[in-house]
């Protein structure tokens, strides 16, 4: 059985994982075809959105505990946390938009998976939670890092300190989840949205996306504007762009 499957249609690339037996787990093998999705998908300037999403009652359940929990201390545990750290910062720093569409569980490792990217919708019956401490861990792939940097301060600590599970209507009310929908619906929700950025031309949407990561960086607002001028000056005047013009001016 494929351990994930992709779909491209109108501009969209849907990345099912497919290991309900685990409850899409992250296993060192997934990664590794995640990333080579994730590249493939890149390169496709056909795509211009992702959705990743999971089948059966959860998103990501986390670890693969066959493969993480034989780890024993720094040398056996780093390795593996910086395999998924590694996958998720690909993600999180993605070229193009990446919707998590949350059809489930996603508990632990899966609210760090949800976490990097860049918008979430949830179905009713999701279910979030940063549980890691309640195991005697914590967040290991960064997601710690991103809820701080997501949510007002405090919130996130209480959410990473507690280990408290919320249902995606809590998740929403926090400002973890974008959008809650009817487990029928959501799909259809998700599709509607990632349609209007696909119907935007590339160049537009991966200039905006490096925008998000020079804010990301740290960089001061003063630079980023300095950045973002420079690169729609780099882009203006194309035969697109005054196609597009020239058309506006005729109508008026």
């Amino acid at each position: 059985m494929e351990t994930l499957y992709i779909t491209k249609n109108e501009g969209i690339a849907t990345v099912t994982l497919n290991r309900p037996e685990v409850h899409n787990a992250i296993s060192v093998e997934l990664v590794d075809e995640l990333l080579a999705t994730l590249q493939e998908c890149a390169e496709d300037e056909s795509i211009k959105v992702l959705i990743i999403t999971g089948t059966g009652r959860s998103f990501v359940s986390g670890g693969d505990l066959n493969q993480f929990i034989a780890a024993r201390g720094y040398e056996q545990a780093h390795p593996l946390l910086s395999k998924v750290g590694a996958l998720l910062s690909t993600i999180d720093q993605y070229a193009k938009p990446v919707i998590a569409m949350v059809n489930g569980a996603a508990v632990g490792g899966g609210c760090e998976f949800a976490g990097a990217c860049h918008f979430r919708f949830a179905s009713e019956k999701a279910s979030f939670g940063f549980v890691q401490i309640s195991m005697h861990i914590t967040t290991g792939w960064g997601g710690g890092s991103r809820l701080l940097d997501t949510l007002p301060e405090s919130k996130a600590l209480a959410l990473l300190l507690t280990g408290e599970r919320l249902s995606a209507e809590e998740a929403k009310t926090y400002g973890f989840v974008d959008e809650v929908h009817s487990a029928d619906q959501l799909e259809e929700h998700v599709l509607r949205f990632a349609r209007k950025i696909a119907a935007q031309p590339l160049i537009g949407i991966e200039a905006y996306m490096r925008i998000l990561q020079w804010r990301r960086a740290g960089l001061p607002q003063s630079e980023r504007i300095a950045k973002e001028i420079e690169q729609c000056a780099g882009i203006w005047g194309s035969d697109a762009h005054v196609a597009v013009v020239e058309k506006f001016l005729t109508k008026r």
